[in-house]
């Protein structure tokens, strides 16, 4: 029999017993391989095994539900379903490339044959468990994006190099689970595919280096030759990397080492994620209906902006993509995947901190746009992608003098005073709107006859803590005066608030969708110096226990849950803008003692930040670290580097990990961070900021002496 016979059985066969018909004993001959074939739209299938409509599949079962048989059964109808799907693609690629060397169409008959095999085992394994093979959907995924491979090296790249790779990751891990839920047969039977397909891809591998450029690392030459949909992340499975299969098969430690770390949606429509810490100066550098960015961003906000711009990350999908002015090093990634992070991937913005003409973002179909902030940087940046994105069905992106009117502090001055009137707050503590000096000077009399000796000023857009100054009650002197005249003429307008001793700080954190109320998602507590700078967050599966003992009875006799659950969020969604805003919003509280009977109060709004906050990051970084644990997020600046006995951020990240190491243990969930210290950003690369992730078994004490000030992040 002719190869071309045989592979055209295989391939338009309408019965699953001719597909798995072996080569004849006698073998075969390749004496008339026939022209090329066109690509068929499907294989010949029996009417069980038809293709089901894309978004059509059975749910696979995850690795903690295989202890049941059925479950089981369920998984290796998915692996048999790829195993025949091999043995037709083989099939079409000895048919489409008669052409091709006779070495090569040998290997690929061979390794056609232990497809086969591998096929008739899963079907014998799954009919233990009571499923026969096409009781359930298949889908036709490995088909739509191999079969019209227009070269012999388009198919090792696409089904050696990808798929055959990505089962490298399967069939070891299963094989594991298997054996130790004590299913020995299948988890041998796994065993053996493992083997075989460590030999398939070396197969291909061979062909690979033979046809590619020689001039083109086996990396690049790959990446560059999987079409859109297809990627590098096609080749890993949602398993365990394996990086010894993948050395056994041939690939050197260059390949190996980029593919643990490559990120890419296997399908998920992507978020885009962007770190822009220069909102607030956006919304300072001007009014109108659309508001511009400020040429530069002052030089410790483009610092940030540098140093943190890997931060969302820890807050979207390891499908997700996050622009960065360049990319982490490899090192810092492997060690955040080490300690159970899965990354995300990596768009480089251009020299000028746009996005380049050429990235597929451009043309890519997008899910959201997560900048930190909305603001006339971000917008302006996005713009070009929103035609792709998920949100057109909300018309535009949310930046105008309306959105801008959020970030002003005389925003949440007048949403507190309504929140006040509701539901009996002192109002005097949530300060008033002056525009001139003497309306300033009146409200600072009105505190000090009310019994308050100091006092603090803060502009409408105040950036990084630099936008207040703390004065006495008694009246302005020529140092307040200095501050406030250039304030009232660039903003028109000061918050006047009294000073006030702070027990305990938090921020409520929301997630907003065009005209709903926001949804809350957590709340923090906030670790602020004396002067009311951000120092870190921190949360727990109890926010309670992270709270001050004597704030308890108060935040019970406020009902606080139904507090910021409901009441508030009604009221934000009356603000003008609001209802068309959407992404993250956080709400900045505390709890104070007042100066006149000692008790503890509630001032429940301080400051609206229309956007991300590092509180926000800390309730997601809570998805990596065990249930029962509390998180911290801390920002260390380089200039408390002298005073803590260091000479640069890395000497000092170094120190912490070293002290404090991460510990990570399995859980139902998988592997989660019990205890340690990790830098989030490289702490090599960092000029001046870095973020620190610290995981406790219980809230520690809040000593805020051991918390270095730094500038204020943005709470």
């Amino acid at each position: 029999m002719e190869i071309r016979e045989f592979a055209q059985r295989i391939l338009f066969a309408g019965t699953l017993e001719e597909k798995l018909i072996p080569p004849p004993g006698g073998g075969l001959v390749d004496t008339d391989p026939g022209l090329a074939l066109v690509t068929p739209d499907a294989p010949g299938r029996p009417s069980g095994l038809i293709f089901s409509a894309r978004g059509q599949r059975a749910r696979l079962p995850r690795a903690d539900e295989l202890h049941e048989t059925e479950a089981r059964a369920v998984l290796l109808h998915a692996f048999a379903n790829h195993e025949l799907l091999a043995v037709e693609l083989m099939a079409l690629a000895l048919l489409k490339f008669p052409d091709a060397p006779p070495e090569f169409r040998r290997g690929l008959l061979r390794t056609l044959r232990e497809e086969q095999d591998h096929t008739r085992m899963y079907i014998e394994r799954m009919a233990a468990g009571g499923l026969t093979f096409g009781d359930l959907p298949v889908n036709g995924f490995f088909w739509r994006n191999i079969a019209g491979m227009p070269t012999p090296l388009d198919y090792v790249s696409r089904l050696s190099l990808t798929f055959e790779q990505a089962n490298l990751d399967y069939s070891r891990y299963y094989s594991q689970v298997f054996q130790q839920m004590g299913d020995t047969e299948t988890g041998v039977l796994l065993e053996r595919i493992y083997r075989d397909e460590i030999a398939h891809v070396g197969y291909g591998l061979k062909w690979f280096r033979r046809w590619k450029r020689e001039e083109h690392s086996d990396w690049d030459a790959w990446e560059k030759s999987l079409p859109f949909p297809l990627s590098p992340a096609r080749g890993k499975g949602n398993a365990p990397f394996n990086p010894e299969g993948r050395k056994r098969a041939g690939l050197d430690a260059d390949f190996i080492s980029r593919m643990e770390l490559f990120s890419h949606s296997k399908g998920r429509t992507p978020w885009v994620g962007w770190f822009n810490p220069a909102a607030e100066a956006c919304a300072l550098a001007g009014a109108g209906s659309h508001p511009s960015p400020p040429d530069e961003p002052d030089a410790t906000t483009a610092a940030l902006a540098r140093d943190l711009d890997i931060i969302p990350a820890f807050s979207l999908h390891s499908e997700d993509v996050v622009l960065v002015h360049r990319k982490p090093d490899e090192s810092h990634l492997r060690r955040l995947r080490e300690a159970g992070f899965p990354l995300p991937q990596w768009e480089v913005l251009d020299t000028r901190g746009r996005i380049a003409a050429s990235s597929p973002l451009r043309t890519r179909r997008l899910g959201r746009l997560r900048p930190w902030g909305w603001s006339a940087d971000s917008a302006a940046l996005l713009a070009d992608l929103l035609p792709n994105a998920g949100e057109t069905a909300f018309a535009s992106i949310p930046w105008d003098g309306e959105i801008r009117a959020l970030y002003a502090k005389t925003t949440a001055v007048q949403a507190a005073t309504e929140l006040a009137e509701a539901h009996g707050f002192p109002a005097e503590t949530f300060g008033v709107c002056a525009s001139s000096v003497e309306e300033t000077a009146a409200a600072l009399e009105k505190l000090a006859a009310a019994g308050y000796a100091r006092a603090c000023l803060k502009a409408p857009f105040g950036i990084a803590g630099r936008g207040v100054v703390q004065v006495a009650a008694s009246g302005l002197t020529e140092r307040g005066l200095t501050w406030l005249r250039p304030v009232l003429a660039t903003q028109q307008a000061v918050v006047v608030e009294p000073w006030l001793d702070r027990v305990a700080d938090f921020s409520s954190q929301y997630e907003l969708t065009p005209g709903e109320p926001p949804r809350l998602k957590g709340q923090v507590r906030l670790l602020n110096d004396a002067g009311g700078r951000f120092l870190g967050c921190r949360a727990g599966a109890s926010f309670g226990r992270l709270m001050p003992g004597e704030t308890v009875r108060e935040m019970q006799r406020l009902d606080m849950e139904t507090l910021y659950r409901d009441h508030l969020p009604a009221l934000l969604l009356r603000l003008p803008g609001f209802p068309r805003l959407y992404g993250s919003l956080g709400i900045d509280a505390f709890f104070y003692r007042h100066p006149l009977d000692g008790g503890i109060r509630l001032r429940p709004l301080v400051e609206i930040n229309p956007r991300t906050t590092m509180g926000r990051v800390t309730l997601d970084l809570r998805r990596f670290a065990a249930p029962s644990k509390v998180v911290s997020l801390r920002i260390l600046h380089r200039r408390a580097l002298k005073g803590a006995g260091f000479s640069s951020l890395a000497e000092q990240a170094e120190a912490l990990t070293a002290a404090d190491p991460p510990v990570l243990t399995g859980t139902s969930s998988g592997p989660r961070l019990t205890s340690g210290t990790l830098p989030l950003n490289d702490p090599r690369r960092a000029e001046s900021f870095l973020a620190l992730l610290t995981v406790h078994g219980t809230p520690p004490p809040v000593t805020e002496g051991a918390w270095r000030a730094t500038p204020k992040d943005r709470e």
